[in-house]
């Protein structure tokens, strides 16, 4: 398979200019190892993985040995064994921070904790998430969003790309679910994500005493992507003490499996409590969901809940490339019948976002934006995500942007 470079290698090479350091995190298969194979300005670079047995065992026993060879070095799998930070730090700390390197892992416990302790000041942390759609079909970093985002002028694309709506969502952005040749096949893959991710990520976290309670918590919560989860109803649904939910569901947050999205508030006004939560992947969420074939998305209801995860999927992808995390939130008043899907706040700027699986967008179709920039003189603009095909100003200060151009 043709390798399809990754947005934020760039953004790795600048980060490599100011830190000794980089800690590269992200879920299972989202392509960390392939795009430190494969980015041309690390050729130069040894690269191990403590995967390999003999490597984690000297890891263990000679940490000092390991890195005999004075050149730049990717320790792929970081997370087997975190104690290593401490011969990083020294070696870093002794080469007055010339020696470089790169550690890369999934993004669990151990190796986030660990090393904010030992590489403090030294390491800077970067995260990538699974394919960007536009970025799967090797476009610019740069598109509509970021036209909107920084008050450039907005031109509309011609570039149409391959895939169908339904599909997109349904195989989500893991590259080897998405770039897969046939449904049948992306459809195995999906399952022995899941499988796989049960048994070698969460059973080295913590001890799951009953794996199919947590199976359930995890269809639970995919079946209610999007919507305010009440983690009372969860522990019913899934048969766990809500202590063991919630515990639970801190791992996925932790493992960047799950996100966990806040109300938005402006000063004076009052933040819906409730959080919403979403996968990191629509097609991860789909299969959870019982979702097995993308004719189950036929449905417009139903289709209208896993574009707003795939959307989200574009809004990280798009975020894990600025200087600073922007904070993404949402927003549900309690004096209206309204909301925003998304609100993304960075910076002292803000954006809304509301996502609608109809093809064409009304001005009365704006309401809930119009209401949340009347409420928020703060925030400027806001965009309505649809599955139409073309961009244009549906009302002031509101653009109408199609799913596959963010």
């Amino acid at each position: 398979m043709k390798y399809i470079p990754r947005w934020l290698e760039a953004r790795l090479k600048e980060v490599l200019k100011s830190h000794p350091v980089v800690i590269l995190t992200g879920p299972r298969q989202v392509g960390k190892s392939t795009l430190l194979e494969h980015a041309e300005y690390l050729k130069g670079w040894r690269y191990i993985t403590l995967d390999d047995p003999d490597v984690l065992e000297q890891a263990k026993e000679d940490p000092k040995g390991l890195f005999w060879e004075d050149k730049p070095t990717i320790v792929d799998e970081a997370q087997r064994h975190p104690e290593l930070m401490l011969t990083i730090k020294y070696l870093v700390d002794k080469s007055n921070r010339h020696r470089k390197f790169i550690l890369s892992g999934s993004g669990n416990i151990s190796l986030r904790q660990t090393p904010r302790e030992t590489l403090a000041g030294r390491a800077k942390y970067l995260h990538l998430s699974g394919f960007s759609y536009r970025e799967m079909y090797g476009l610019p970093a740069q598109g509509i969003f970021d036209q909107i985002w920084n008050g450039q002028e907005v031109k509309n694309s011609n570039t149409r790309l391959n895939m169908g709506l339904s599909q997109s969502i349904w195989r989500g952005c893991l590259p080897g679910i998405a770039l897969a040749s046939n449904e049948k096949i992306a459809l195995e893959r999906l399952s022995s994500y899941i499988d796989t991710y049960i048994q070698r990520d969460i059973q080295d976290l913590v001890k799951v005493r009953h794996p199919q309670n947590f199976r359930r918590l995890m269809e639970a919560l995919a079946q209610a992507t999007g919507w305010e989860s009440v983690q009372d109803e969860l522990s019913k649904s899934c048969g766990e003490t809500r202590t063991n939910v919630s515990r639970y569901m801190s791992l996925l947050k932790d493992t960047n499996l799950l996100y966990k999205l806040k109300g938005y508030a402006s000063k004076g006004e009052r933040a819906y409590k409730q959080s919403k939560y979403f996968w990191f992947d629509s097609g991860t969420a789909c299969f959870l969901a019982g979702i097995h074939s993308t004719a189950q998305l036929k449905k417009s209801s139903i289709r209208g809940r896993y574009l707003e995860n795939f959307v989200l999927q574009q809004i990280l992808s798009w975020a894990s490339l600025q200087l600073t995390a922007p904070e993404i939130l949402y927003w549900k008043p309690k004096a209206h019948d309204v909301k925003v899907d998304f609100v993304i706040s960075l910076a002292g700027r803000h954006i809304g976002i509301e996502v609608k699986s109809s093809k064409e967008i009304t001005f009365g179709d704006t309401k809930p934006m119009r209401e949340f920039l009347k409420t928020h003189p703060e925030i400027s603009k806001g965009i309505i995500a649809y599955t139409g095909n073309k961009i244009y100003p549906v009302a002031t200060n509101i653009y109408a942007v199609p799913w596959d151009s963010f």
